[in-house]
């Protein structure tokens, strides 16, 4: 009886932490020399001056290196060029936002981010990149539901 309530309790929390509807992706990444960051990237729009909505690339990234002698100085989108943020200290966060070359509102995090990379350096050149990591919500799906079927089966054969 305590495995099933185990197993069930697993199960909705992996259902409950699925970001449906989330406006935010979160991401991540790691280097090979320790750097490091958390945070999401997400589409806003803004009107400028013609009142037309112009899509902007939100991004918030906090540092979080396996030592404080690394930085977050740049990032660069797929196809871009380096953009410079400065120096962001362990456990600092630094938010921007970047305009995007396209006007199609039905573009969307997914396919701008997946050559997302984000630069460390040491204060004085780049040691380090990471390449961003997105958790697929459906991964999150299956681990919910496998545990949900595996409490379920449990379940009838105590009966």
């Amino acid at each position: 009886m305590k495995k099933k309530k185990i197993m069930i309790f697993v199960a909705l929390a992996c259902i409950a932490l699925i970001p449906v509807g989330a406006d935010a992706l979160p991401v991540s990444g790691t280097g090979i020399n320790g750097g490091g960051f958390t945070g999401s990237i997400e589409i806003g729009y803004s009107y400028d001056s013609l009142s037309t909505a112009t899509p902007w690339l939100l991004i918030s990234l906090t540092n979080s290196s396996a030592n404080d002698t690394l930085f977050i100085s740049e990032y660069a989108l797929p196809g871009g060029t380096m953009s410079e943020i400065g120096p962001v200290r362990l456990g600092d966060t630094w938010t921007g936002r970047q305009p995007l070359l396209t006007s199609d509102r039905g573009v969307s995090v997914e396919s701008i981010i997946s050559g997302f990379v984000v630069y460390f350096s040491n204060g004085e050149r780049l040691v380090d990149k990471a390449p961003v990591a997105v958790a697929e919500p459906s991964t999150m799906i299956l681990l919910g539901f496998g545990f949900l079927a595996l409490g379920l089966g449990m379940r009838k054969r105590t009966k």
